[in-house]
C-alpha cells in the first residue's frame, strides 16, 4: 500500500481504517498518560507518597515503555503490526483496570508498569502500519496526523483528568483510559491481518533480554542517585547496553538495526536531536502542574485547564508543520522548533517565583507547544525518511525508543533536583519556596540541552544524507 499510482477502493477503505486506528490509540493513550500528572497530587495524598515517589507514578509507565519498546517493535516486524496492536491494546487496558483498583503506592506502580508494556507496543506499530500505508510523498502529511491526534490527547488529558479527579476521583481517570481504548480494538479487528514485514526473520530473545535489563539498571539508577548502588546499577546496566549493541552490530537479523545510524548521518543525528529534545522539556508539564496545585492552590480541574496551553498549540500546529516537511528541508523546521523551546525553558527559570502570574506561565506553556510542533513531525519525518522500506519498523522503534529516553532522562533529572533540594519529605506549604527552587533548577538545566538539540539538529546535514 506504500507505492504510488491509482488505489483500489479496498485500499483506500484499509488506509483510513488504520489511520482511525493510529489516531483513536495516539488521543486515548496520551490521554491518559498525561493525565497522570495532574492526577499526581490527589493519588500522593490518598496514598502517602513522598515528592520522590511521585515522580515514579510517571516513571514506572515510562520505564516500561522503554524496555519493552524494542522487543514490541521487533515483534511486530515478525509476526505482525496489526497483532502486536491488537495485543498492545488489551494489555493497555488491564494495565488501565488494575491501577483504578490499586489499593497501594506499590499496587499502582505495578499497574502503570503494565500499562507501559501495553502503551509502547501499540504507540510503536500505529507509526508504522500509519507510514508504510502511504506512499513517501504523502508520508509527512500522514504523520503529521497521527502526531497531532497525540498532542489532542494532551490537551485533553490535563482538562479532563482535572475535572474526573475532582468529581469523582483519581481512580476514574484510569477507568476512563480502559474503556475509552475499547473503540479502538474494534478499528484494529477491522484491519486486514498484515504480512510480515521481515519474513523469515527471528526474535533476538537474548537480544531482548538485555536490552530490557539495562534499560531498568540505567534508568532506575538514575532517578535514584544518591542511594546506595544506584552507580552501580547505572554502571551495570551501560555494560549491558553494550553488551547489546556489540551482539547487534555482529548479527544480521538484530533487535535494532544499528546500521541505520552507521549508513545514515542524517537518520543519526535525527535520533540525537529527538532524544535531546525530550531530555529539555519532557517534565514542563509535570512541574507546572505541581506549581499550579501546590503553589498557586489551584485545584485540578483548574489546573488541567490551563495545562491545555500548550498541548493545544502542539495539536493546531503539528500537522500543518508535518506537511511543509514534505516541501521543505525538515531538519531547519527541527532546528527552529528547539531554539523555541530553549527561549522557553530560558525564561521560566529566569522569572518562576511564588508570585509569578498565572497568565505568564500560560503564555510560555504556548511556547514550549509551538516549539514542539515545529520539531516534531519534521523530525520524525526525517528519521523515517532516512530509512528503506524494510526497515520502516526499525525507524519506528527508534521514533519510539529515542521519545521514552529522552521522557525518562528528564524525569530522573527532575527526581535527582527534588531529592537533593527538597528531600523525602512530602510536599508541604512551608516546603513550597524549595519546591520553586527545584523547578527553576531543572528549566536551567534543560535551556542549555535545548541548544545542544540544535547543534544535533544542524549537523544531520540536508536531504539524501
Amino acid at each position: 500500500m506504500g507505492t504510488s499510482g491509482p488505489v483500489p477502493p479496498e485500499a483506500i477503505r484499509q488506509r483510513r481504517l488504520i489511520v482511525c486506528t493510529a489516531v483513536s490509540a495516539n488521543l486515548l493513550g496520551n490521554v491518559g498518560l498525561i493525565g497522570v500528572n495532574v492526577a499526581a497530587p490527589a493519588i500522593s495524598l490518598d496514598l502517602g507518597m513522598s515528592a520522590v515517589e511521585v515522580n515514579w507514578i510517571s516513571l514506572a509507565t515510562l520505564m516500561a515503555m522503554a524496555m519493552f519498546s524494542a522487543p514490541t517493535a521487533r515483534l511486530a516486524d515478525i509476526a505482525g503490526r496489526r497483532l502486536v496492536t491488537f495485543l498492545g491494546l488489551w494489555v493497555a487496558i488491564v494495565g488501565s483496570a488494575l491501577g483504578a483498583v490499586a489499593w497501594s503506592s506499590f499496587s499502582l506502580l505495578v499497574s502503570r508498569a503494565i500499562t507501559g508494556v501495553g502503551l509502547v507496543a501499540f504507540f510503536t506499530t500505529v507509526t508504522t502500519m500509519a507510514a508504510a500505508a502511504y506512499p513517501p510523498e504523502q508520508r509527512g502529511r500522514v504523520l503529521g496526523m497521527t502526531i497531532g491526534s497525540v498532542y489532542v490527547g494532551l490537551s485533553l488529558g490535563p482538562a479532563l483528568a482535572g475535572f474526573l479527579v475532582e468529581r469523582l476521583g483519581w481512580p476514574a481517570l484510569f477507568w476512563f483510559t480502559a474503556v475509552g481504548l475499547l473503540p479502538t480494538v474494534v478499528f484494529v479487528h477491522l484491519i486486514k491481518k498484515d504480512p510480515p514485514a521481515c519474513p523469515g526473520e527471528k526474535m533476538d530473545y537474548w537480544g531482548s533480554l538485555l536490552w530490557a535489563v539495562a534499560v531498568a539498571l540505567i534508568f532506575s539508577g538514575l532517578a535514584s542517585l544518591g542511594l546506595d548502588l544506584s552507580i552501580l546499577a547505572v554502571a551495570a546496566g551501560l555494560f549491558l547496553l553494550g553488551l547489546f549493541i556489540n551482539r547487534s552490530l555482529g548479527m544480521a537479523s538484530p533487535l535494532i538495526d544499528l546500521a541505520l545510524f552507521r549508513d545514515s548521518r542524517r537518520f543519526a543525528f535525527s535520533s540525537v536531536a529527538a532524544y535531546i529534545s525530550y531530555l529539555s522539556s519532557f517534565s514542563v508539564s509535570y512541574l507546572v502542574s505541581l506549581y499550579l496545585q501546590f503553589s498557586k492552590g489551584l485545584s485540578p480541574s483548574e489546573a488541567g485547564l490551563l495545562l491545555i496551553a500548550q498541548p493545544v498549540f502542539q495539536a493546531v500546529i503539528t500537522p500543518f508543520a508535518g506537511r511543509l516537511s514534505d516541501r521543505f528541508d525538515p531538519g531547519r523546521l527541527a532546528s527552529l522548533g528547539l531554539l523555541t523551546i530553549f527561549a522557553a525553558s530560558l525564561f521560566l527559570a529566569n522569572v518562576l517565583s511564588l508570585d509569578t502570574g498565572v497568565p505568564v506561565i500560560v503564555a510560555d506553556l504556548a511556547l514550549f507547544g509551538v516549539g514542539f510542533a515545529l520539531f516534531s513531525a519534521p523530525n520524525s519525518n526525517a528519521i523515517m525518511g532516512a530509512a528503506p522500506p524494510k526497515r520502516l519498523g526499525q525507524a519506528s522503534v527508534v521514533i519510539t525508543v529515542t521519545r521514552l529516553w529522552g521522557q525518562i532522562s528528564c524525569l530522573a533529572v527532575t527526581t535527582l533536583v527534588f531529592a537533593i533540594i527538597i528531600g523525602p519529605e512530602k510536599i508541604q506549604p512551608h516546603l513550597y519556596p524549595k519546591f520553586v527552587t527545584a523547578a527553576r533548577v531543572c528549566f536551567w538545566l534543560f535551556a542549555p540541552l535545548a541548544l545542544l538539540g540544535v547543534a544535533a539538529s544542524q549537523a544531520r546535514g540536508g536531504k539524501g544524507v
